[in-house]
This record gives structure tokens, sequence and C-alpha cells, in this order.
């Protein structure tokens, strides 16, 4: 009701805060919460969703949105973590719980079919081995590069508060990310 749900009849998992910056990207939003409501419902959370959106024609800056999110999350409700997700990233895996590491920021976008993400099998074993192969790793190889931390990412609010948010000085498409993450 309203972007908040609280699980009847038992004690959230966590409670959980998802920051969604938008703008112009309607059928992407209506996406988004069409499959998130279920998913998070499914986990057993206490959550809020949280759209900013940023009006006027001027570049996009989606670390100010995050920021103004963040705040506003803060100011109705103590989360036990805040999701910071792009509004055309689609959780496809109930085994991604969203939930906070109090002790580091997640990075929770292990692949992302904008880049073509494709699940790769290694195989342990040799060649003409005519036994059973046994799988070594699955692993997805999608992301740009291996220290990337955009589209999906969790902070409790004590590790937000420890890196200062988002520096606001990022317009456009990129930056932001690397820069908290370097934090």
């Amino acid at each position: 009701e309203g972007g908040r749900y609280q699980p009847p009849g038992c004690e959230p998992r966590s409670r959980t805060a998802v920051i969604i910056p938008h703008r112009n990207r309607e059928t992407h939003l209506g996406h988004l919460l069409y499959y998130l409501h279920p998913f998070l419902q499914r986990q057993q959370l206490q959550y809020g969703i949280y759209v900013v959106h940023q009006a006027g024609n001027s570049t996009f800056n989606r670390a100010k949105l995050l920021n103004v999110g963040v705040k506003e999350a803060l100011k109705d409700e103590e989360w036990d973590c805040l999701f910071l997700h792009d509004v055309d990233l689609i959780p496809e895996n109930d085994h991604n719980l969203y939930t906070c590491d109090p002790w580091n920021p997640k990075h929770v976008s292990v692949a992302m079919n904008k880049f073509g993400y494709r699940w790769v099998m290694e195989v342990e074993g040799t060649p003409g081995d005519t036994g059973e192969p046994r799988l070594s790793t699955v692993s997805p190889r999608s992301l740009p590069y291996p220290q990337y931390f955009g589209g999906v990412s969790a902070l409790t609010p004590d590790q937000y508060m420890k890196i200062n948010g988002f520096p606001n000085e990022y317009w456009g498409w990129g930056g932001e990310d690397d820069d908290i993450a370097t934090r």
C-alpha cells in the first residue's frame, strides 16, 4: 500500500528502503514495481519504495537523487538497509536477498542483460575423460569491469553516512558508483 509493506503475523527479516532515481522511464518503472513488490514480499521484508523523480530537461543527476531519497527515507523510518536501485534492473532470483551485510556495502547486480549476460559453466576434468564432468564454477561474466558497484547496491544507514553519501557533482550517467566504491 503506497509503496510500503510489512509482513502480517511475523517479525520482518529486515526493514529495507529501496531508493529508485527516476526520470522519463515510466515503462521501466512500471515493470520494476510490478516485479519488485511480490519479490520483496516473498522475502518477508518490511519495506518502503521511494521513487525520486528529477523534473525538467537538465542533465540527469543520479547521485543527487539517491541522496535526496535516502534523506527522505530516513525521515520516515529507522531502516536496517538502504537499497540504491536503478529503474531498469529487475531482480530475477529470490535467493538474491534484499538485506544488508552489517560489515560491508554489498553490490547486488551480479549480471545485467543490457550487457548481454550469460551464465558460464567451467567443468573440471581433462579432455577425453570418460567420467562425469564435475561442475567447478558457475559465474556471470557480464559486468563492465570487476570492481563495478553500480546498478543495485545495498548499504546500512551507518555505512552510507560513513561515506557521506554520493558526491553530488556527477551529472549524466556514470562515475558516482565508482566514487562510492572507492570510499
